[in-house]
């Protein structure tokens, strides 16, 4: 089977854990971004869907963490595909607070996901997260 989700929405990263007077806490900005990735995702699955449960093998077959073009950007070279590098960082930060909110929703343990083939960020006309997922 396969799943495929759009988000228009700003990747944001999951820094690690913060402490305000020696509590740890989960920044404003990261529980609205999960809230809106959850919110999203419910009204794009199918009525039927059932979570794909623990223990399936999941499959990313395509990733892609699409950021807007900053507004220097002059319109020659947003005409030319450009990778997005420095910050945030693609194989942690990123991807922690997104699979955190579809866990629960899509997959029950994100564990599960055995393979990721085409994982990307650049730079595009708006922001958004697009995602592809398989498993049996």
């Amino acid at each position: 089977m396969e799943i495929n989700l759009t988000f228009n929405v700003r990747p944001t990263p999951h820094q690690s854990i913060q402490y305000r007077k020696g509590f740890a806490y989960t920044p404003k900005r990261i529980k609205e971004f999960k809230k809106n990735i959850v919110t999203l995702a419910k009204q794009q699955l199918p009525k039927d869907f059932q979570m794909i449960a623990s223990g399936t093998e999941i499959t990313v077959e395509e990733l892609h963490y699409i950021f807007r073009y900053p507004t220097n950007f002059s319109k020659k070279k947003k005409e030319t595909f450009l990778y997005r590098s420095g910050r945030p960082d693609l194989l942690d930060n990123i991807n922690k607070a997104f699979m955190d909110a579809l866990e629960g929703v899509v997959f029950e343990k994100d564990e599960n996901i055995v393979h990721v083939k085409d994982l990307q960020k650049y730079y595009g006309p708006e922001d958004m997260i697009k995602i592809k997922l398989s498993y049996e």
